[in-house]
């Protein structure tokens, strides 16, 4: 089975880049050893990569977040890199002066860096470049003119960025088989408002003294909002439709419960030893079930 690098557990690509890195003087030429061992130092990782030769992939999200302007002057020093990760890293606009030698490259993250306009006339050069990811950067459509001529440009990523409808839509023309991610705009979700609040009407309180009330009969689901008025505590049962009772719970005087029920449903109220004080039935309405003094 073919593993790509992206399934590979964080801490296994940790590994793997050392082990990779060990055995490159037997692979590789001596000048790229030593450039490996370079940003390996300042906490870049490097990996061969699968199906080109002499291809190189970099990433710095892992382990160098601290990488800064003056260590992509070590990055660029690395020929034929061809998937650079600088995201969440200190990386500035000043420091893609240095990536415009990479002319292979053909994935560039530098999302969430400290990006801007400035600068991005360096990467109009990369003519490989197949995917720019410049999501929570703060690049506006200045940025975006300098990309009209990158050909092989299939996914741009500009969520939360400061790019206009317009800035997208020229870059869209420019190129258009070319993808370009916005996110999602908050400010333009309408608001679902809440559905209306049930009706709801007063239950009347049946007076039961011995015996069982009425079964309950299957019906629409509902709500009942039992209040005890009573100076005792009660205990509130659910009449079956067998004829059984099922306790819910009890109420200390003054207590409250909603409880959910159908329509045509008899709830027995007693008092704490059991005896039958009285009754309400429910209908398609929100029951409120007033316990009185």
């Amino acid at each position: 089975m073919k593993l790509s690098c992206e399934s590979i557990p964080p801490l296994f690509r940790i590994f793997l880049g050392l082990a990779l890195l060990a055995a490159l003087p037997a692979t590789a030429p001596a000048a790229d050893s030593e450039v490996v061992a370079r940003i390996k130092k300042i906490g870049g990782l490097v990996f061969p990569t699968a199906g080109e030769e002499g291809g190189w992939k970099v990433e710095f999200h892992l382990s160098g977040r601290a990488l800064s302007d003056e260590g992509l002057v070590q990055v660029a020093a690395l020929e034929n890199i061809v998937r650079l990760n600088l995201r969440d890293t200190q990386v500035t606009s000043a420091g893609l002066l240095h990536l415009k030698g990479l002319t292979k490259l053909e994935r560039l993250h530098l999302e969430r860096t400290r990006v801007d306009d400035e600068g991005f006339v360096h990467l109009a050069g990369l003519a490989n470049l197949e995917y720019l990811n410049l999501y929570g950067t703060k690049i506006t459509d200045k940025a975006l003119a300098h990309l009209g001529g990158l050909k092989k440009l299939r996914q741009l990523y500009v969520w939360q960025t400061g790019v206009t409808d317009e800035g997208v839509a020229r870059l869209a023309k420019a190129l258009p088989e070319l993808r370009i991610v916005r996110g999602v705009d908050l400010s333009k979700i309408v608001a679902v408002k809440p559905p209306p609040p049930r009706p709801s009407e007063p239950l009347k309180w049946m007076v039961f003294t011995e015996g069982v009330p009425p079964r309950s009969v299957p019906g629409s689901g509902t709500e009942v909002h039992f209040l005890n008025n009573m100076p005792i505590k009660v205990k509130v049962y659910w009449v079956e439709y067998g004829g059984g009772l099922k306790l819910y719970g009890e109420l200390e005087p003054g207590g409250k419960r909603i409880q959910n029920t159908f329509s045509q449903a008899s709830w027995l109220i007693t008092d704490g030893n059991e005896k039958p004080l009285g009754y309400f039935r429910t209908t398609q309405k929100v029951g409120k079930a007033v316990i009185p003094k």
